[in-house]
């Protein structure tokens, strides 16, 4: 039996940790020394980190002493002198100001952008920073002292442990930003020990602004923090820090920094755009991140100089729509703007953005006419801000047709390099002129432009009418182009299993047209047959024409009557109605099979039973024909098969046992006719 698996999502809502509190004692070590002092316990077999927490929990401990030699421990009182003692590892005990621990509980709360694990390793750092570097008895103003030479010799390393020893003793949040910059800049040989060293950067600048008694010591620590995160491959987080820092202080260096950052990696405007051109014109803003789909209205996100403006987020971008040609903008995207990611914009974005008129523009609404030999014979044309439009009519050879679609010709705009290849050989001009049309500030103006005249005379067949603004640039703005057949003959094809039947009614009455000349060229512009149209309008191709690949596939149909010339693409897809719910299915096979089982679903060691009935094109009983069925596992590989050599009316039953150890998943039953 197959176990039905409930899988159950826990939330764990994590808050900042309690012990992330600057520690309210603090321990600066001596190697090598006793210290002399009323023993108030003695501890042994122990270890130096039992010995110190033992003396840090004792509020009577002043300091203590540990002999590494054989592990044992002595808490004290007031140290009253030291002496030297080899093995001995001896701490003083100092006690943080009250104050200063109950001010950093409020700061904790401004440093919701970090990990509650990196409050906790700011703690560890700073209860455990005495022992990492020992004072050894020496003096505040020696070891700063100390801290300098060696900062100024280029000794990073050196300077560190100095700036180190001295916190032990003040535990002054200068030095602790001092010391972060010190390790985020400390060079070794050894990369491992390199990358520990800089790991410190993040927890002392964190210990620093705790600390932080002004404004300034606060923001000075922030910045810091802010590129130890950048060290630290955590450049999202780097700006809010950076934010927390002007928030705290507004300084030059902050902002540069934050714009910097903002640039690198932050959730940020990466470019504008003004659809001017459109009938409905607007203004866009590009992100480096998608915005979210659903969910947020960012309406009130948007600063907009006119309420009745639209804001819309749509594939990455924010739009405002309403606006109008000929204007200026002026929107504001405020900061907290959020991205899909959860991300936000870390400062306010102004955009000020021109609205200019339309270019001017000439194009065409449909990709394809057929238009009458006789009568009034017009195209449409669609102009915006131009008086006039040059226009350019050429005919395409019957020969050539098949080859202007194989090339993607047909029923596309030509570009200049496009035109030459037309004139070079595919094509002949047989009118050029300019036209008036209609003009009206940034709004199209259809206008009718009338063929009849340059088509006198003129053979039916394939034309494409070019039209261009007058001086514009070929290659930024190459002509509207519309293709176009001049024929009395309307054609319509339907393709099955008993080959192709080819129907050519005429244009004007709709009545059928016998006699015509059809002719099925295929990819290789053969004709592979020809055939006359019947009473009812109506020429049929074998099967077999229509089933050659490649060069042999049939492409295109062409009909003549007299003089009148016609043509339909077979390449193309048919005309598709699938999104009206009437998509059908594809025609069957000389012999079609359906096939389904009692259920969906099955337990490992049941049997799968399926029905299968064999049918022909008329949807009657195939009988007498063997059938093979075949159960594939998940994996696509073959379980089982089996050969139904009887049937009922053409219909087939198959069984197939699972074990109990077959595998789970989707596995899949197809029928064949051998």
């Amino acid at each position: 039996m197959p176990r039905i698996l409930l899988a159950l999502l826990f939330l764990v809502l994590t808050a900042l940790s309690a012990a992330a509190e600057i520690p309210d004692r603090r321990i600066v070590v001596s190697r090598d020394t006793d210290f002399a002092a009323r023993d108030l316990q003695s501890l042994f077999d122990t270890t130096p980190d039992a010995c110190r927490s033992a003396c840090l929990n004792a509020p009577a401990c002043r300091a203590f002493t540990f002999n590494q030699r054989n592990g044992s421990c002595f808490l004290k009182g007031e140290v009253t002198g030291t002496s030297f003692y080899e093995g001995a590892l001896s701490a003083r005990v100092f006690d943080t100001d009250p104050a200063l621990v109950a001010a950093s509980a409020g700061l904790e709360e401004s440093l919701g952008f970090l990990a509650p694990a990196d409050l906790d390793e700011a703690h560890r750092f700073a209860r455990g920073l005495g022992q990492l570097h020992a004072a050894n008895e020496t003096s505040l103003a020696d070891l700063l002292n100390g801290a300098e030479a060696r900062r100024a010799a280029g000794d990073l390393m050196g300077a560190l442990a100095f700036t180190g020893a001295a916190l032990s003793i003040v535990d002054a949040p200068d030095l602790w930003t001092e010391y972060a910059r010190l390790a985020r800049g400390v060079e070794l040989n050894d990369r491992a020990r390199q990358r520990e060293v800089r790991g410190r950067a993040v927890p002392a600048a964190i210990n620093g602004y705790l600390r932080g008694r002004t404004p300034a010591e606060q923001a000075a620590a922030l910045i810091e923090l802010a590129y130890a995160l950048e060290e630290a491959d955590r450049g999202r987080t780097m700006i809010d820090a950076l934010q927390l820092a002007q928030r705290v202080q507004p300084r030059q260096d902050a902002d540069a920094a934050l714009e910097a950052a903002i640039g690198k990696y932050g959730f940020r405007v990466t470019d504008t755009e003004v659809e001017s051109d459109s009938a409905t014109p607007r203004i866009c803003a590009r992100f480096n991140e998608d915005l979210a789909d659903s969910g947020i209205d960012y309406a009130p996100y948007v600063q907009l100089p006119d309420p009745t403006l639209v804001v819309e987020a749509q594939d990455g971008q924010l739009c405002v729509d309403g606006v109008r040609h000929g204007e200026r903008y002026r929107i504001v995207l405020r900061e907290g703007l959020p991205a899909a990611s959860g991300a936000t914009l870390a400062r306010n974005v102004e955009l000020a953005l021109y609205v200019r008129d339309r270019s001017p523009g000439v194009r065409f609404t449909s990709r394809a006419y057929v238009l009458p030999r006789l009568g009034d014979i017009a195209l449409p044309v669609e102009t915006v801000n131009t008086g006039a439009v040059e226009l350019v009519l050429r005919r395409v050879s019957d020969r050539n047709i098949l080859a202007m679609m194989q090339d993607n010709f047909f029923g596309a705009p030509l570009y200049d390099y496009e035109e030459r290849q037309l004139d070079d050989g595919l094509a002949s001009r047989v009118w050029e002129g300019t036209l008036d049309v209609g003009q009206e500030l940034n709004r199209e103006v259809t206008t009718r432009i009338p063929l009849t005249e340059p088509l006198a005379g003129q053979p039916a067949g394939l034309y494409v009418l070019s039209a261009r603004v007058p001086g514009a640039d070929p290659y930024d703005d190459p002509p509207a182009s519309q293709w176009f057949v001049l024929s009395d003959l309307g054609l319509a094809s339907w393709l099955g299993d008993d080959g192709l039947t080819v129907m050519v009614r005429g244009l004007g009455d709709a009545r059928p047209v016998a006699g015509a000349a059809v002719q099925l060229i295929s990819e290789g512009n053969a004709v592979l047959d020809t055939a006359a149209t019947d009473e009812d309008g109506l020429a049929r191709f074998s099967a077999g024409l229509t089933r050659g690949t490649g060069a042999d596939a049939p492409a295109l149909v062409t009909v003549e009557q007299g003089a009148d010339l016609a043509f339909l693409s077979l390449r193309g897809p048919a005309f598709d109605l699938s999104d009206r719910g009437v998509e059908g299915r594809e025609p069957s096979p000389p012999i079609d099979v359906f096939l389904t089982t009692e259920r969906g679903a099955y337990r490992a060691g049941e049997t799968i039973h399926a029905t299968a009935l064999m049918r022909g094109p008329g949807a009657e009983a195939v009988a007498g024909v063997p059938l093979t069925a075949i159960l594939s596992r998940p994996d696509g590989v073959e379980y089982a098969r089996t050969v139904s050599t009887t049937d009922v009316a053409g219909g087939h039953v198959f069984a197939f046992e699972v074990a109990d150890t077959a595998p789970r998943g989707t596995w899949s039953l197809a029928v064949t006719v051998d």
